[in-house]
């Protein structure tokens, strides 16, 4: 169905393809969780938690097709607090895996250094995602998941936490895997995680792919994300002036398929939501009304969209990402 739609439209215009940043967002964009961990970027004055080995995992539906570079990401803080980090050093490797193991090294099968920082200093607010740009690019291979590895050292001079993903009920998402300790108790350097948390919800910052993100405020009767009577904010990216078409499902394809000439792999094979043309600027939201149906809680729904570049004329999926209902 989604080679044959895009197969019927010609694009009229032949512009060239622009740099533009697309968003990935684990779980989602919503600013209003609730809940924080200190470990990964976070502190306790006068020195808890100041030093911190973390590893976060992102399985592969939710990151986007071949192609992807991924340029920096982003978190947000549950408090405010402007910190100065002697050392921030943050690694990356696909994976195979759907967990991550105790041992640190064993989850980093193809590790790349992406971000050695001396004396760093990052403000973090609340009501915004926070970037952090990464010194070396990571080219993502468009099938695998992604550990992401980050060792800290921060000058503990205030509270600092960001959120984590505890708040959508997510439960089916890999845990956190994380040691921590004071300053000075080489808890950076940790060989071994001594804990398994809610994992740090990020922003991923990509170019040359689309992309696909939710966004779900808390809301209703019970204060969640995706509640009913609230609504979800269903962006995609690409290039401004590509064709675009979103597919809405209760499903995603387990492995999933491929169906050329679409670059990328195809999740959700679910009924089609829309179509039509980014704008110049490359992102179109939809607003999706969440039904007061109290039957509808816990129902699980998937999306993914698909672009046809206005510049290279190539079709290319997203990455899929997905919610339960909540009441």
């Amino acid at each position: 169905m989604f080679r044959t739609m895009l197969a019927t439209f010609v694009l009229a215009t032949g512009l060239l393809a622009q740099a533009q940043i697309r968003v990935t967002a684990y779980p989602q964009e919503s600013l209003t969780n609730g809940n924080g961990n200190l470990s990964p970027f976070g502190c306790v004055p006068p020195g808890s938690v100041a030093e911190s080995h973390v590893q976060i995992l992102i399985l592969p539906q939710y990151l986007p097709g071949p192609g992807a570079v991924l340029l920096g990401l982003a978190a947000h803080a549950e408090v405010p607090a402007n910190l100065v980090y002697p050392s921030l050093q943050i690694t990356m490797s696909p994976t195979t895996s759907t967990s991550l193991g105790a041992g640190f090294a064993g989850n980093l099968p193809a590790p790349q250094l992406v971000l050695s920082a001396t004396n760093l200093n990052i403000n973090w607010q609340t009501g915004l995602w926070t970037p952090i740009t990464l010194g070396t690019p990571y080219v993502h291979d468009g099938v695998s998941g992604l550990v992401i590895d980050i060792q800290k050292i921060v000058n503990p001079t205030t509270l600092g936490t960001n959120s984590t993903v505890n708040n959508t009920a997510r439960n089916d998402f890999p845990a956190m895997a994380i040691a921590f300790g004071g300053i000075g108790s080489g808890a950076s350097n940790a060989t071994t995680a001594t804990a398994f948390v809610p994992a740090l919800s990020v922003e991923l910052q990509w170019s040359g792919v689309p992309t696909v993100k939710l966004k779900s405020d808390r809301g209703g009767a019970m204060s969640n994300q995706f509640p009913l009577g609230g609504s979800i904010d269903h962006t995609v990216q690409g290039t401004g002036n590509s064709l675009y078409i979103n597919l809405i499902g209760l499903t995603l394809n387990n492995p999933p398929q491929t169906l050329p000439p679409v670059v990328g792999q195809f999740w959700v094979n679910g009924v089609t939501m829309n179509l039509g043309l980014l704008p110049a600027n490359g992102a179109s939201t939809r607003t999706i009304p969440i039904p007061s149906i109290a039957g509808l809680v816990g129902t699980y729904v998937t999306f993914q969209s698909g672009t046809m570049d206005a510049g290279t004329g190539v079709p290319q999926f997203t990455n899929a990402t997905d919610c339960y209902i909540n009441p």
